[in-house]
């Protein structure tokens, strides 16, 4: 052994690519609006908490703001339906739930499908819109796309 040492180094350049953004919940969505309380989330602006919610009758806030009691399939769905758009709006990867938001958009397009009417469904009928609400909660919660922020 001559005692004798030395060093090396070497530069590795990675390039791992990344889905966009990340994903909030309705509740997050709900308070972040220009009524507050919490701070304004720019990405309102796009779509304004202030229009008109398809056949509702109410606008995209006040929709968010409505409980769906007696599991009121429209609201439930619309929760997750707003909240989905507001994250796709916000950069968040949309490819995982495309396919449900094209559909809920289908059934918020028909007039006929208003909360009372929505609210009166049973049996399988209901459950296409719960279906839909499950997808897009999996989505704006995580569980389903780019995964939620940590907010």
């Amino acid at each position: 052994d001559t005692g004798a040492y030395g060093e090396a180094s070497a530069v590795v350049l990675v390039d791992v690519p990344c889905q966009g953004g990340c994903t909030l919940t309705p509740g997050y969505w709900k308070t972040h609006s220009s009524y507050g309380p919490a701070p304004y989330d720019a990405t309102w602006a796009q779509i304004g908490e202030n229009t008109t919610f398809f056949f509702s009758g109410k606008s995209y806030y006040q929709v968010l703001w409505t409980s769906p009691s007696g599991g009121n399939a429209y609201y439930i769905l619309a929760h997750a339906y707003i909240a989905a758009m507001l994250n796709q709006l916000n950069g968040a990867d949309f490819t995982a739930a495309q396919a449900a938001f094209n559909a809920a958009t289908a059934l918020f397009n028909n007039p006929m499908n208003t909360p009372a009417y929505v609210g009166g469904l049973k049996g399988s009928a209901r459950n296409v819109w719960i279906n839909l609400a499950s997808t897009l909660d999996s989505y704006n919660n995580g569980y389903l796309g780019p995964g939620h922020c940590s907010e």
